[in-house]
């Protein structure tokens, strides 16, 4: 619309222009359209004035996501005219966060973890609108964001991927203790195979490395699939039927125990995701369950390349039951006592806008999983072999909960550590029977 001046509005009769409107219409147009320039061109924000925007997210393992993720928010704010304070949490910390939230306000968005939309289903604002416009525009959501992003048909927030862990190994070491094409990836080993090459790189000084503390990526996406691959489930499908302890669990729990002993670092009961990273780039492990942020870590080091030339990423082990990973999306929600829904909204329909979202992702090299079809076939994707692993991830992908749904009493399991504590009572104490007793009666009082 052309602008029109206080002397031409004078001129304009007040009953009708030539095009039939009104001067008081066009006063009023006027003040809109200027109101949304104030705002950025996000009409939708009810008044930008005094507006300030929470965003709550963990920390990112890839540093130039977490500023780009920070960049972002504060170009949102600039472009919508709000005040934007974007904080980057502990991964452990999110929760005790939207607890404090839910309970004193001051918490607009939040990075969900898988499952925890399901938690805290009565807290967060349904977007579902908003997740499958982002999934039509992307080719439809990936599997697994489809079976593990909505709950009860609907988007409590809109997924965004999530960051696969795979084995990640020296490939020196490995060839040393007699794998053979180790520098070729992609190996197809057992849990035995694998504690047999942890047993003999312990004997050459240098271990493997397990977190098994308390933090929400690397010890539940290792334990999970152990357990699975065991033939043992927290539940059954009927959602109550306790399948934990079971007699071949209880076997390859023992032999965990012994694994831990002769092939790993025995102080990973007390490690967090970053423990890990900082063991196998400070030379003092040779394999760990890890994100692709060692190998991002490692292609950065001012080391001629010998550590990343060294590096290399397989599937995680089979058991007796199968090969399985953790796998779910995250979640960009809204907790549904916020002060400012109509500014998260749009800040989370901007971000996901492909000229935006697509830059963060890009930014992680394969560390964060896809979301949507379009991106498997992303020119990204063919810049490192050594990545190419990271694909084939999402078929061996269960959720939190299975063989039952995923649900909030899955949630609750996890976010109370009962699988990762009873594998670390078991290697602390030596009695995988007594470890498993206990973590059957804990998954008890949360499913019965």
């Amino acid at each position: 619309m052309e602008k029109v001046n206080d002397n031409q509005l004078k001129s304009i009769p007040e009953e009708m222009t030539e095009n039939g409107v009104t001067r008081r219409q066009i006063i009023k147009t006027g003040a809109a359209a200027g109101a949304v320039a104030l705002m950025g061109g996000f009409p939708n924000i009810s008044s930008a004035q005094n507006k300030t925007l929470n965003i709550v997210r963990g920390t990112y393992f890839i540093p130039a996501a977490q500023e780009i993720a920070k960049q972002q928010a504060e170009e949102f704010g600039k472009q919508a005219g709000v005040k934007v304070n974007a904080d980057f949490l502990n991964w452990p910390d999110l929760q005790t966060k939207i607890g404090a939230g839910l309970q004193a306000g001051g918490v607009d968005v939040i990075e969900l973890w898988p499952v925890q939309n399901h938690l805290y289903a009565n807290n967060l604002v349904d977007m579902t609108d908003e997740a499958e416009e982002v999934a039509s525009r992307g080719g439809g959501f990936e599997e697994y964001v489809l079976n593990s992003g909505h709950v009860n048909g609907r988007y409590l927030g809109i997924p965004h991927g999530n960051n696969a862990g795979t084995i990640a190994y020296r490939i020196s070491a490995f060839e040393k203790a007699g794998v053979k094409h180790a520098d070729k990836g992609g190996m197809d080993m057992t849990w035995d195979e694998y504690f047999a090459v942890a047993k003999e790189c312990k004997k050459m000084g240098m271990p493997f490395g397990q977190s098994l503390g308390h933090s929400l990526g690397d010890p539940i996406g290792f334990c999970y699939p152990y357990m699975w691959a065991s033939g043992a489930l927290e539940v059954g499908d009927d959602g109550k039927t306790i399948l934990f302890n079971t007699p071949t669990f209880e076997y390859a729990l023992n032999k965990f125990v012994q694994a831990w002993k002769d092939g790993y670092d025995e102080t990973g009961t007390s490690w967090d995701d970053s423990s890990n990273n900082r063991a196998y780039l400070s030379g003092k492990i040779a394999s760990t369950f890890n994100g692709a942020s060692i190998y991002y870590a490692s292609k950065r080091r001012d080391d001629g390349g010998k550590l990343m030339n060294d590096t290399h990423h397989m599937l995680l082990p089979k058991g007796t039951a199968g090969r399985y990973h953790e796998f779910g999306t995250q979640t960009m929600g809204i907790l549904n006592n916020s002060e400012n829904i109509d500014v998260a909204k749009e800040y989370l329909k901007w971000w996901f806008q492909p000229e935006n979202f697509d830059k963060w992702w890009r930014v992680q090299e394969g560390y964060q999983l896809h979301h949507v079809k379009n991106l498997a076939n992303d020119p990204m994707w063919q810049d490192d072999p050594k990545m190419g692993i990271f694909k084939e991830i999402p078929k061996y992908g269960r959720l939190r909960g299975f063989a039952g749904n995923p649900n909030e009493k899955a949630s609750l399991a996890a976010s109370k550590y009962i699988v990762v504590d009873t594998f670390a009572k078991a290697v602390q104490s030596g009695d995988a029977k007594d470890a498993l007793e206990w973590g059957e009666r804990q998954l008890k009082r949360i499913y019965r």
